[in-house]
């Protein structure tokens, strides 16, 4: 039989959990701060309500916490971020705040109410971590090239490669790949982590000439049969103008590799993957669609968590660490874009990818 608390022990009970709690009402404004939270930031509840609280945010942290609160606050929906907040020390320390919306006793949408706990150890760790990562992933480096230049050697040497060596070298060459993609993979984890730039260079590009590269070369080396898969089809389609964007080549090529990779990966029967870009509003949208597996809808908004992989894959069928989405949304992050994933179990995945127009101002 169960027992509900009495409503002044439930006080007690938020008054003095060990995580932070605040609430907000119908007009967003927060007007509840556990003596947690106070205790945390050293000031007194009447200094916190309202948009007090704001006070207390990093400046660097602060433009990017508003918009995710009050993004989802108009949404209704639940949301989780990190962000440094002021210590009764000075000190800013990393914090981690979900919040849900919740109703009235008629239920009525009331506002949100959230709960907060200092990850700031963590973080650090995570930074050294990243570090070591980072520098392991480099020192890779060195003997993946080596192997790529006596792959091409071998390949000098049995230019009609099928009847001397049953195929090897081309497998060979598509291994190579994937490790080396793996190796990209875990370097740029690392730099994330770590707190290094991700984008070293930004220049003006034109968007569909970079997508039609790597759709070809997809497609050319898609026309390869794989052991155990079947061939897929590549269908590019791009609306007529001009697609100029601010941008890091490289990383582009690694969000849209990616996105082409997982497409391949788990479409396992084949089929056709389709490609098209085109404007949407003050920027461009760029689609890849494939007829594979599909992804699962509660495990869609967990696909941008590092090494989290959908319920419907293994390791043994689809091998992987779970790093490829999440290091497109932090190259989107970093060029001012946006990731949708939309999917349907067992009918295949559509992955859409934002990226704003370069400014005029900057084009001269």
């Amino acid at each position: 039989m169960e027992t509900a608390l009495p409503l002044d022990q439930y006080r007690l009970l938020v008054e003095h959990a060990p995580t932070m709690v605040w609430r907000s009402g119908l007009d967003s404004r927060c007007d509840y701060f556990n003596a947690t939270w106070l205790h945390f930031t050293g000031r007194r509840l009447e200094e916190e309500v309202g948009e007090g609280w704001v006070s207390g945010v990093h400046p660097d942290d602060l433009r990017r916490c508003m918009d995710t609160y009050l993004e989802n606050f108009e949404r209704r929906q639940p949301f989780e971020m990190e962000y440094r907040l002021r210590r009764y020390d000075g000190v800013f320390r990393y914090i981690f705040d979900r919040g849900v919306p919740f109703t009235d006793d008629r239920g009525r949408f009331g506002g949100f109410i959230g709960s907060c706990i200092d990850v700031h150890e963590r973080r650090e760790a995570d930074r050294t971590k990243g570090t070591f990562l980072a520098l392991a992933a480099h020192e890779l480096r060195t003997p993946l090239t080596s192997m790529r230049m006596y792959l091409e050697a071998l390949r000098r040497q049995h230019p009609e490669e099928e009847p001397a060596t049953g195929g090897a070298l081309t497998r060979m060459g598509l291994q190579l790949e994937r490790v080396s993609t793996l190796v990209q993979d875990l370097e740029d984890t690392g730099l994330i982590d770590a707190q290094m730039p991700l984008l070293p260079h930004k220049e003006e590009l034109e968007l569909a000439g970079l997508v039609q590269t790597v759709v070809d070369h997809h497609r050319n080396t898609g026309a390869l049969r794989v052991r155990g898969r079947q061939r897929h089809a590549f269908e590019l389609s791009i609306a007529p103008g001009a697609y100029r964007v601010l941008a890091d080549r490289q990383r582009l090529e690694q969000v849209l590799n990616n996105l082409l990779g997982n497409a391949v990966k788990y479409s396992p029967k084949g089929g056709t993957i389709r490609v098209t870009l085109a404007r949407a509003g003050e920027g461009f949208e760029l689609s890849v669609s494939d007829p594979g597996i599909g992804i699962p809808e509660a495990d869609i908004p967990s696909l941008t968590r590092r090494y989290f992989r959908a319920s419907n894959v293994s390791a043994e069928n689809f091998p992987g660490l779970g790093l490829g989405l999440p290091l497109v949304k932090d190259i989107l992050d970093a060029h001012g874009g946006r990731l949708r994933i939309q999917s349907e179990q067992g009918q295949g995945t559509t992955v859409t990818v934002f990226l704003p127009e370069v400014r005029a101002e900057v084009a001269t």
